[in-house]
């Protein structure tokens, strides 16, 4: 009897240990990154396309769901910001277009890469020439 009782203490001491080590651990944060694009004098460039994209047609894993490539235009700060779901490498490019006789024609661009971890905001700065 003494031992039944022990074999039981012991087994709800060990699974209180364990549902209170499982119920405080903390969630990694989601990584985040912001995209800076400038010109050559570091000037913020407003309204330049950017395209997020992985390699070998995988998919990007934003917070707000999958997608192939992801194409955002930049603030007047000249800057983007992302949430993603998960830690990857992505691909980034940044241009400017202007439209001459009917057709978008590429003025400057530029490209980098994403390194994203969790609990992390990734910054990357992309020069267009």
């Amino acid at each position: 009897m003494k031992t039944n009782k022990a074999a039981v203490i012991l087994i709800v001491a060990l699974l209180f240990i364990s549902g209170y080590n499982f119920l405080s651990c903390k969630r990694p944060v989601p990584p985040k990154a912001i995209v800076s694009v400038v010109n050559e004098k570091n000037e913020p460039v407003e309204g330049a396309q950017v395209v997020i994209r992985a390699d070998s047609g995988r998919v990007i894993y934003l917070k707000s769901g999958m997608v192939l490539a992801d194409t955002q235009l930049t603030d007047a700060s000249g800057q983007i910001s992302y949430e993603f779901r998960y830690e990857a490498i992505y691909n980034v490019k940044a241009k400017t277009q202007k439209k001459v006789g009917g057709v978008m024609t590429t003025l400057l661009q530029g490209s980098g890469v994403f390194i994203l971890k969790e609990d992390e905001t990734y910054s990357e700065t992309v020069t267009i020439r």
